[in-house]
């Protein structure tokens, strides 16, 4: 009866040890199979991880400074265009006979109308001259009149743009005459009372020199 029980009891034993390690074995399976899991859902967050980074890429400075080399090379072309203007506007003025900042009496032929004008100023001083107002005095007669300088200085400018202008001047005289009479008061030499120079400007517009 003794040996019966125990030979129970071993049998017994070892159904139970078999059930204990199916189950153990059972339970590392299922922590296996979960660490897989695990381990995809890690690589999920790499991924969103690594696309969220790549998405700050777009904005990377490459592409950027792209844009700026772009845009300076634009400006480039658009200062070359300028100076083709600017060279094609010079060639047109060479053309047309008007140079660039020309300066001096052969601008627009303006020593022509320079000396045209002084000869006007020289036929008013014969005007003035034959016209003085006679004052008498003691006897004796006086009068003034203005007279003008032979010499004078006639320059002009033209600039691109701009209406060419001349300058003439001259030196301006008040004389005196005195004498017993006024023949006599012609025929003596003139005093200088009082002397001034004198520029006029000129100019120059519908194709002729204006005053």
């Amino acid at each position: 009866m003794a040996l019966k029980s125990r030979t129970l009891a071993l049998v017994l034993g070892v159904v139970l040890g078999a059930t204990w390690g199916v189950t153990a074995h059972a339970e590392d399976a299922a922590g296996s199979a979960s660490t897989p899991g695990g381990a995809g859902d890690a690589g999920a967050a790499a991924k969103k991880a690594a696309a969220k980074t790549g998405g700050g890429a777009k904005t990377g400075g490459a592409a950027k400074t792209g844009g700026g080399v772009a845009k300076t090379g634009t400006t480039s072309a658009k200062k070359a265009k300028a100076g083709t203007s600017k060279d094609v506007g010079a060639a047109v003025r060479k053309l047309s006979g008007a140079p660039e900042g020309a300066s001096g009496p052969e601008v627009r032929n303006f020593q022509a109308f320079c000396d045209e004008w002084m000869q006007k100023l020289r036929d008013r001083e014969t005007y003035n001259t034959s016209h003085i107002t006679w004052d008498t005095h003691d006897g004796r007669v006086s009068g003034d009149y203005v007279g003008y300088d032979t010499k004078c200085t006639c320059i002009a400018r033209e600039e691109p743009g701009k209406d060419p202008i001349g300058k003439i001047t001259y030196r301006e005289t008040r004389y005196r005459r005195e004498g017993a009479s006024e023949s006599a008061a012609l025929a003596a030499p003139a005093t200088a009372v009082e002397q001034s120079d004198v520029t006029e400007i000129f100019r120059f517009g519908k194709g002729r020199w204006q005053y």
